[in-house]
């Protein structure tokens, strides 16, 4: 089966935080038979051949180019290659409908929730339009796969009555429960892992830190827009430390130094990370957010209300005290992490893009 894509990920490309997408892609490729894959990307970047079964197309192209870059882009290769279903994410949708109706093939929308959150959307007129525009092409989507139960129930409130497979990203936990925790006698470190933007909600997090005394460490790993404002913001506390960006190898020994892992997100639609801390054994605190929820229950993880900056200070602080807490909670979240196999969600997907486009 060959597989055109239409993705938003540059990290498709390589580089030192680019995650664990690449190697994701590789083996839905395997799977598939092939797989082609259009990212929105500008011209710096370059077409990547990683395998001769998926190869990687930068639109080289600005924000207001991608559709029409991506759709010029895709006809040009369907020239020479017959495609058997288009996949493209979200926020690809308009040009997703587009090539539908031109190559007539099966149309998958994968769905993340972003561009239908109330944060997102704000006061945007721009957003406003790409949503209205977006949510119109939805409709003539073939299936769907999205994170979780959430996002599904709103297609169908909609009135999209089509094929919808709930499948979160797949994740690969045994490369986290394969590395020994580290102890930190006499210190209590606390760690976030992922972009510094404004969803996340970094600014709670570091001014709560700043109000907790003792022998405490907050390790921040990502990178972002906010990166700037949130180094000056903890520049007065020496106990919080920016470690950059890690690649998807360094992080399984970032996470085994960490005892308390804190996500505290306005908005999360899934939080792989939180499978990647469970499964380096640390404790988590967690905002209420969709997708967190989706992934662990009460008796595993910390959860706070969103935006709530004194619950989290006070659950990080509990945390911090409990030693006995801390072991309980990350032992059961472990063990959740356990039950989770990467190789099973990815087959499970590829069979359902095969299911879709008839070759099953």
């Amino acid at each position: 089966m060959k597989v055109l894509m239409i993705s938003l990920d540059r990290g498709l490309f390589g580089g030192g935080s680019s995650g664990d997408v690449l190697e994701r892609h590789k083996r839905y490729a395997e799977m598939a038979g092939k797989l082609d894959v259009i990212v929105f990307a500008s011209a710096e970047y370059e077409e990547k051949e990683i395998d001769e079964n998926l190869k990687i197309y930068p639109t080289k192209s600005e924000k207001h180019q991608h559709f029409s870059k991506a759709e010029t882009l895709a006809l040009s290769l369907a020239k020479t290659k017959k495609y058997d279903l288009l996949v493209t994410q979200d926020f690809a949708a308009p040009a997703g409908i587009k090539l539908k109706r031109i190559l007539h093939i099966p149309w998958i929308v994968t769905i993340h929730g972003m561009f239908f959150s109330a944060e997102w959307l704000g006061f945007s007129p721009l957003n406003w339009y790409l949503f209205y525009r977006i949510k119109k092409a939805l409709f003539f989507a073939d299936a769907f796969r999205v994170n979780n139960n959430i996002i599904e129930k709103r297609l169908l409130e909609w009135g999209i009555d089509k094929q919808i497979l709930v499948s979160p990203t797949p994740v690969d936990v045994e490369k986290f429960l394969a590395v020994k925790k580290q102890l930190n006698p006499g210190m209590i470190r606390i760690l976030f892992v992922g972009r510094l933007s404004p969803e996340k909600n970094l600014e709670m997090l570091i001014n709560v830190f700043k109000m907790i005394s003792g022998n405490l460490e907050l390790l921040i790993v990502g990178e972002g827009s906010r990166e700037e404002i949130l180094k000056d913001l903890a520049k007065d506390d020496r106990r919080i430390k920016f470690l950059g960006p890690k690649s998807y190898d360094e992080l399984p020994e970032v996470y085994s130094k960490s005892d308390i892992f804190v996500l505290p997100s306005n908005t999360e639609t899934y939080g792989k990370v939180l499978f990647e801390a469970a499964a380096s054994g640390a404790a988590i605190v967690a905002t209420k957010t969709t997708g967190a929820r989706s992934i662990f229950s009460d008796n595993e993880v910390l959860f706070v209300e969103i935006g709530n900056a004194e619950s989290l200070g006070a659950a990080i602080t509990k945390l911090a005290l409990d030693e006995g807490l801390r072991t309980s909670l990350a032992n059961r979240a472990r063990e959740t992490a356990r039950l989770y196999n990467r190789e099973e969600a990815m087959a499970r997907l590829v069979n359902f893009w095969k299911k879709v486009a008839g070759k099953s």
